[in-house]
């Protein structure tokens, strides 16, 4: 391509390269480039949504309309005031400005994927989010801004300011302690609604604070452990919820650090583990169940169900491999039987060649001299 002056440009051609020059400085500068006529209508593809993938799960998509300032970003905890307007096929149902705590916007109808962003977010920063369903209002959806169960939500968001959240370090024991009661009662609101994605926020503060304390009296340390362990179990159910069953087993394998034979933990353990079909492993959970508590039913029929998958497993398993012989012996047989017809093939061409005489060489090298 040759490069042309600006004198050989026509008027338009100057003028659309002198706008793009000024809308990348523009951009760069961290100002909103969108014209003025489109400003407040959002247009947005949902199937070719493009920007920032925050968490790397595909579950929540930034793309920035103006930078933020500073390197700050508000933590877990943290009293936010934001602007926002919510999209749901393209219809607004929610438009304004609100002051919150964050990990606790479902409490003024914000998803919790809001509160996840809000995170990444720097002071003035203007963004869209997209939110898949397990972030925006899940399976329950939001019936009063008409909203259907596992619905994708976009939100143009604004972050006016924010006060962070004092960080563990910055509390001492006793402080801990008392927020570790709050967040404990609000984690449990959260997981009677079916908001658990709020709940593990809850209770993971509880395990942020207190689970590498030391340095604690006799009382402290027993009320440390005390919320400790009704943290890692509460979080066990919450995974359970999910369907994230591994991390389930963690918290059931850190409870269980605190009380071994604590009956919850060994329980929730096992299901956790039948879920992620470790059959056996499940079954002696629900074994040790029974040895704390031998009145516990629901161990008794677990242990069952335990068996019967076991059972099927390995029948399966030998259907599989019963299977895979007999393909395996009918493919042997063809290799055979075709090596055996190309050998029958080769003797009966060597046959009817027939032996040569002596006579008959002779005669034969006569002919050629």
């Amino acid at each position: 391509m040759v490069a042309r002056s600006k004198e050989t440009m026509t008027t338009d051609e100057a003028t659309k390269s002198e706008g793009e020059v000024q809308a990348a400085a523009l951009a760069e500068r961290g100002e909103d480039i969108t014209p003025s006529k489109d400003r407040g209508v959002l247009k947005v593809e949902l199937l070719d949504f493009k920007g920032e993938d925050l968490f790397e799960d595909g579950g929540i998509i930034r793309r920035i309309k103006r930078k933020g300032e500073g390197y700050s970003n508000p933590n877990e905890g943290a009293t936010v005031e934001i602007h926002l307007e919510g999209f749901c096929g393209g219809r607004r149902f929610d438009c304004k400005d609100v002051k919150f705590v964050v990990g606790e916007g479902e409490d003024h109808d914000i998803p919790i994927g809001i509160d996840k962003a809000l995170e990444k977010m720097q002071r003035g920063e203007h963004c869209i989010l997209y939110l898949s369903p397990r972030y925006g209002f899940g399976e329950a959806g939001k019936p009063k801004f008409g909203i259907q169960g596992n619905a994708e939500l976009v939100y143009e968001v604004t972050l006016k300011s924010f006060e962070k959240a004092k960080e563990s370090w910055e509390m001492d024991t006793k402080e801990k302690l008392e927020q570790a009661a709050v967040v404990k009662e609000k984690g449990t609101m959260y997981f009677k609604e079916g908001k658990y994605l709020q709940a593990v926020i809850q209770y993971g503060k509880i395990v942020s604070w207190l689970e590498m304390e030391y340095g604690l009296s006799e009382k402290e340390s027993k009320a440390s452990d005390s919320f400790l362990l009704a943290a890692f179990l509460n979080l066990a159910m919450c995974y359970l919820k999910l369907r994230e069953y591994a991390k389930a087993v963690e918290c059931c394998d850190k409870a269980l650090g605190l009380d071994q034979d604590n009956e919850k933990g060994l329980y929730r353990r096992g299901e956790a583990r039948l879920l992620m079909n470790e059959f056996e492993l499940a079954k002696c959970d629900f074994q040790k169940v029974l040895e704390v508590n031998p009145q516990n039913k629901a161990a008794k029929s677990q242990i069952s169900v335990c068996q019967k998958k076991t059972k099927e497993h390995n029948e399966r398993d030998r259907r599989i491999y019963a299977n895979m012989f007999t393909k395996f012996a009918e493919r042997d047989a063809k290799e055979a039987a075709s090596k055996t017809g190309v050998e029958k093939a080769a003797e009966k061409a060597a046959c009817g060649k027939g032996p040569k005489t002596p006579g008959a060489e002779g005669e034969e090298a006569e002919g050629h001299v």
